[in-house]
């Protein structure tokens, strides 16, 4: 799980405008708020998708 937070790191750097998001290592876990529910769920949708592709990768090549 250590491994697909630090692959979202360089993506919590750059805010979005209506989206705040942090990492949270000691859960591990992500931490959202955001202006309205469609730009939530926009920002879930893309870490979720982000997420899902780093654990085939890992998956690959372990």
């Amino acid at each position: 799980m250590e491994s697909l937070l630090i692959s979202l790191q360089p993506e919590t750097g750059d805010e979005m405008k209506r989206v705040r998001v942090r990492l949270l290592p000691e859960l591990p876990g992500i931490s959202m708020e955001a202006e309205d529910s469609h730009s939530l769920r926009a920002a879930l949708n893309s870490y979720l998708r982000w997420l899902d592709i780093t654990d085939k990768i890992g998956k690959e090549f372990t």
